[in-house]
């Protein structure tokens, strides 16, 4: 199952604090690519966050991978999590 995640910045952290993690939340997020779990990611145009879209047998199953960020283990990321299925039109028309 596809999740998409959207990816916020928390409001009260610096852009300082999150200097320290940048390298190593890209090299975890590559692996995880690598690994086929992040299917695709984007860094918001805003630059308050990043949307990814994983791979994942459910939602908890997508909020551990995220959790595995090194981010979001430092608690500077809020997240929201969205399960998908085939849009009805599509498969409707399969059929």
């Amino acid at each position: 199952m596809k999740v998409i995640v959207v990816a916020t910045r928390k409001q009260d952290a610096k852009p300082e604090e999150f200097a320290p993690y940048l390298e190593s939340e890209a090299n975890v997020a590559l692996t995880m690519y690598k690994d086929e779990y992040v299917r695709e990611i984007y860094s918001r145009e805003d630059g308050k966050g990043a949307v990814v879209v994983f791979e994942a047998d459910d939602v908890e199953h997508a909020k551990r991978l995220f959790r595995q960020l090194p981010l979001a283990k430092a608690g500077l990321l809020e997240a929201e999590f969205y399960g998908t299925k085939p849009y009805r039109g599509i498969v409707a028309q399969v059929k």
